[in-house]
């Protein structure tokens, strides 16, 4: 039996999903994710806010994006 041929994905791909379609490109394959839960919102403001008072505290100049971000190598 002849194996599938598996497809790889660009980050072309990523930016022609529809709006609203959470996936990350990780090696050519496409990933889909779920919406966060309210439970992981809560956690990541509670960790977003500490690692902020942290930096602003040692007057650091790092900021914290606590939005979903586009990250490229």
């Amino acid at each position: 039996m002849p194996l599938l041929k598996e497809e790889t994905y660009t980050i072309e791909d990523i930016y022609a999903l529809p709006d609203g379609k959470r996936a990350e490109l990780i090696d050519g394959h496409i990933y889909y994710m779920a919406p966060p839960s309210r439970k992981h919102q809560d956690i990541s403001v509670e960790l977003s806010s500490a690692i902020k008072d942290y930096i602003r505290s040692h007057a650091g100049k790092c900021k914290v994006c606590s939005s979903i971000c586009s990250v490229s190598r």
